[in-house]
C-alpha cells in the first residue's frame, strides 16, 4: 500500500471536504473547494489552473414550510423559482386559484421523460401559488434531485419545495382540511453565476493519463463525491512520485448535479489530449468504498460492512486489465459501460480507454450524507488497485493495437 492511498490521509481529506458545507454548483462553498484543490495539486508539484464557465444560478437563503406552528424542513426543487416573502394559504391535492399544491413526484431526477413537468404545469395552469412535493425514498429524507436541461437553467413557473417522506402524513391531513400552510423559498437567481473546473497537468512525455471526478453536489456529498476527490488528491501525490512516462490530466468538475454542465465545458473547449493520445482515462464516480448500513433490532442503523452496490465500468478494451486488478473485490466486477447515467458516459462517447468507479449509496442525495459513510479501508484498497491498473506495462501496447 503506498503512503499516498493511506487510510488517515483519505479519511482527513474526506471529513475536510464535507465540512465545507453544502457543494452546489456555483456556490461559495463550491468555488472554495475548486480553490482547496487547486491548492493540494500544485503541492504535489502540477501545473493548476481554475476554467471558469458562466451559468444561471439560484443561491438560496432560506426553505421551509410550516404548518400549525410546526416548521418542516425543505429544500427546492432545481431551478427555483424564488417567493418575495413568505406566504400561506390553503393546502390541496386538487388545487384552484390561490392554493397550495400538493404533489408527489414517481421520479427522484428531473428529465424530459419523468413527470415533474407534466404535474408542475398543471398545478400552475389552475392557478396554484406554490407547490409543496415530495418523492418517497425509504430513507425519509428529502432526496436531491438532480436536474437536466432545460430545467438545469430554466425556472419552474412558481415555487416548489421538496419535503421529507417522513412528513408527507402531515401535509396530506392538512389537505383534507384544506389547511392553510406557510411557505417560504427565499434567494437570489444571478444570471452571471461562475463556477470553476479545475485542471492540473504534470507534462512528461507524450502519451496522457486523464483522472477526473465530480466536485459539486446538494449537500456535503461526504460519501457520493467526498470519497472521489479524497482519491483524485491521494492519486496526484502518486503522479508525482511515479516514474511513469505518461503526462498527467487532472480534472475536477463542477455542474454535476445540474446536467453534468462542468464536464461538458471541457468537451467543449476542444483542450483535452485526443484519444489516441491517451493511453487512460479515470474518472472517479459517485460513492466509491460506501458502507453498507442495517437496522440493529431498536432500529438504529449500524454499518455492516462493505457497500455491495459499487459498479466498474469501462471500454471494452480494459476488461481484461480491470478483472485482473480488482480480483479481490466481491462488491464491484469489472463490465462494458451500459447505462445512459454518470459522467463517464460522456468520455466513452469521445472514443477514450476508460474506466470508472461509481455506485449508489443509502445516503446518496441526502443531507445525511456524512463521512461516517465512506469506508476509509475500502477505499484504500481501491485506491491501490487503480494504480495497478494505471502502472499497467500492457496499457501503451493494448491502446495502439
Amino acid at each position: 500500500m503506498t503512503d499516498a492511498i493511506s487510510m488517515q490521509r483519505l479519511r482527513a481529506d474526506v471529513m475536510h471536504y464535507a465540512s465545507m458545507g453544502n457543494h452546489i454548483t456555483g456556490s461559495s462553498v463550491d468555488l472554495a473547494t475548486a480553490e482547496w484543490i487547486k491548492d493540494r495539486l500544485a503541492s504535489a508539484g502540477f501545473s493548476v489552473s481554475l476554467d471558469p464557465w458562466p451559468l444561471r444560478q439560484f443561491h438560496l437563503r432560506e426553505c421551509w414550510v410550516e404548518i400549525c406552528g410546526r416548521r418542516l424542513e425543505s429544500f427546492p426543487l432545481w431551478h427555483p423559482k424564488a417567493m418575495p416573502k413568505p406566504f400561506d394559504a390553503p393546502l390541496s391535492d386538487d388545487p384552484t386559484a390561490g392554493d397550495i399544491a400538493l404533489i408527489q413526484f414517481s421520479d427522484v431526477m428531473v428529465t424530459p421523460k419523468s413527470d415533474h413537468q407534466k404535474k408542475i404545469e398543471a398545478a400552475a395552469k389552475a392557478g396554484a401559488k406554490a407547490i409543496i412535493a415530495c418523492t418517497p425514498h425509504q430513507s425519509g429524507e428529502i432526496y436531491g434531485q438532480n436536474v437536466i436541461p432545460p430545467h438545469n437553467q430554466r425556472p419552474w413557473p412558481i415555487p416548489v419545495l421538496l419535503i421529507a417522506p417522513r412528513d408527507w402524513h402531515v401535509l396530506t391531513d392538512a389537505s383534507t382540511h384544506r389547511d392553510k400552510v406557510r411557505v417560504c423559498l427565499l434567494g437570489d437567481t444571478q444570471t452571471k453565476t461562475r463556477a470553476n473546473n479545475l485542471n492540473a497537468k504534470l507534462k512528461r512525455g507524450d502519451r496522457w493519463i486523464i483522472i477526473s471526478t465530480p466536485q459539486s453536489g446538494w449537500f456535503r456529498c461526504a460519501g457520493e463525491r467526498g470519497a472521489g476527490i479524497a482519491l483524485l488528491l491521494a492519486l496526484a501525490d502518486w503522479a508525482s512520485a511515479s516514474d511513469l512516462t505518461q503526462s498527467f490530466l487532472f480534472l475536477s468538475n463542477s455542474g454535476h448535479e445540474i446536467g453534468h454542465m462542468g464536464i461538458h465545458h471541457v468537451m467543449e473547449q476542444g483542450c483535452l489530449p485526443s484519444p489516441e493520445d491517451t493511453d487512460c482515462w479515470l474518472h472517479l464516480g459517485s460513492s466509491i468504498g460506501a458502507r453498507a448500513f442495517a437496522a440493529n433490532d431498536s432500529g438504529t442503523l449500524q454499518p455492516n460492512g462493505p457497500d455491495r452496490d459499487g459498479w466498474l465500468f469501462g471500454s471494452e478494451d480494459m476488461i481484461p486489465t480491470l478483472t485482473s486488478h480488482f480480483s479481490a473485490f466481491d462488491h464491484v466486477r469489472a463490465q462494458v459501460y451500459d447505462r445512459n447515467h454518470g459522467e463517464i458516459r460522456w468520455i466513452l462517447e469521445q472514443g477514450y480507454r476508460a474506466f470508472s468507479l461509481m455506485g449508489p449509496q443509502r445516503f446518496f442525495h441526502l443531507a445525511s450524507d456524512g463521512p461516517e459513510n465512506v469506508d476509509e479501508a475500502l477505499l484504500s484498497r481501491l485506491g491501490d488497485a487503480i494504480i495497478k491498473t494505471l502502472e499497467n506495462k500492457d496499457n501503451q501496447d493494448e491502446r495502439s493495437n
